[in-house]
Formats: structure tokens, sequence, C-alpha cells
């Protein structure tokens, strides 16, 4: 696959909209199961989906907890920005996709990372097509050592 990288970027952006089931493995912290939606807000400016994720983190001591997060993505050229949307971070960028890598497997993909404290996260994004692709966020430090692999499928429509 050649694919110029801001090409990539628009369709992979493009491709966003709409709703996602998402599969999270959480090393020894437990799973997390729900729904994500990407669209855009009537606050956002423009080039940008809001992304909102829902859904039940299971402990593997047995408790679960119901859970949630937004960010915004914005295109920028050939990267997808992800700015952080809770109080303490808001605005602020978290991570900015260039995907400009194409693995053997023709899977788009790009990486950046996000010093928080001490520690630091690792976030790779793989695009395997327009209903399909994941993340894995590898996060290390003094206080934190574990990976967050999420697997995302286009939700199917409802008729």
């Amino acid at each position: 696959m050649s694919v110029k990288p801001e090409i990539a970027a628009q369709r992979i952006f493009t491709s966003l909209t709409g709703d996602w089931t998402l599969r999270r493995a959480m090393g020894e912290m437990g799973t997390f199961a729900g729904t994500a939606r990407f669209f855009a807000a009537p606050d956002s400016p423009e080039n940008s989906l809001r992304y909102r994720e829902e859904g039940m983190l299971q402990r593997f001591d047995g408790q679960r907890f119901e859970g949630y997060r937004e960010y915004d993505f914005v295109l920028r050229g050939q990267a997808i920005e992800m700015l952080f949307r809770d109080p303490v971070g808001f605005g602020n960028r978290y991570v900015l996709l260039d995907f400009d890598n194409i693995s053997d497997n023709d899977v788009l993909a790009a990486q950046d990372h996000h010093p928080c404290g001490e520690d630091m996260y690792h976030h790779r994004m793989f695009w395997h097509h327009t209903d399909h692709f994941e993340t894995r966020i590898k996060v290390v430090g003094p206080k934190k050592d574990y990976e967050l692999h999420t697997l995302y499928h286009r939700a199917p429509t409802q008729d």
C-alpha cells in the first residue's frame, strides 16, 4: 500500500465518525468493555471529532466499575492530534499521531508518547480498515508499568 501520510490521516479521520464497540485488556488490572462514539460536537472547532467511550471495568478480583473518558481528535495535516477533555488537562495535547508508517501487513500505524509526571505513555495506533483499528499504550515509569491493548470494531448499524 502506498498512501501519502496526509491522505492516510484524512481517510482515517473521516472513517472514525460513528459508533464502535471496544474491548480493552488492562494487564493485571482487568478488562474494560463498552462502546465508543466519534462525533462532531456543537462546541468543537472545524476538523475535530469528540471521542467518548463508556463501559464497564471488570477487575480480576471481581469488582466492577462503570467508566468513561473523552478526548477531542483534531485533524492536523498528516496527523491526528488527541486533546484531553478532563478538568486537569483540558485542551492540552495527549499525543500527535502521524500516520507515516505502514507495517508489513499494509496496516497504517502511528505513535507518539506523553509524559505524565515521571511516567511515560507510549501510544501506538494501528488502522486495519474502516471497520477495525487498535491501540496499544505502554505505560512505564517509577509509579506505573502496564500495557493497555484496545480493539475497536465498528458497531452494527441499527435498522
